[in-house]
């Protein structure tokens, strides 16, 4: 009977043994299951990051190939402005110096005019001194006048002495 009870206690070890082996097997497939899950989702995270990461990736590639198509015609464009810009500048500056050359034509023209108005005036003056002076030269009866016979007819054209006698008639009606 003692053998007997060796053996039970035995068994009862046993079996507690397999217990704690069963026991134990399940928190490590509890573990590796809670593990298994974890590195499941971290893998469709990953997965999904670097799906993300690929098509941000394309795209940028993508807008990268636009703005290259876009500096290639941007710089085309610069390129025939710049020519048109200096076609322009050559333009203005051939204008600038006609410019400059026509102020200092005007310049010259109005010194010139200047000059010719202030001559102009000053035999303007001079002639409308001696048109002053033969009018009233003329308007004074010359002596040779006093000489001349009332019948000729050049000397009443010339003196007037015609007008005179139709002035003494008229100062004595």
């Amino acid at each position: 009977m003692r053998y007997l009870a060796v053996l039970v206690v035995l068994m009862v070890a046993l079996n507690l043994g397999l217990l704690g082996v069963i026991h134990s097997r399940k928190n490590m497939e509890l573990q590796l299951t809670k593990t298994a899950y974890f590195e499941n989702v971290k893998h469709r995270v990953t997965s999904d990051v670097l799906k993300e990461y690929e098509s941000n990736i394309s795209e940028g590639t993508k807008r990268l190939e636009e703005i290259k198509t876009d500096v290639v015609d941007l710089t085309a464009k610069v390129k025939i402005t710049k020519e048109a810009a200096e076609g322009k500048e050559a333009e203005l500056k051939t204008c600038t110096d006609e410019l400059n050359e026509l102020k200092n034509d005007v310049g010259t023209l109005q010194t010139e005019k200047n000059k010719t108005d202030s001559e102009f005036q000053k035999q303007k003056a001079s002639l409308t001194e001696q048109i002053n002076s033969l009018k009233s030269e003329a308007e004074k009866r010359s002596k040779v006048c006093d000489y001349i016979t009332n019948d000729s007819p050049d000397g009443i054209k010339l003196c007037g002495v015609g007008l005179v006698l139709q002035e003494k008639k008229a100062n004595s009606t």
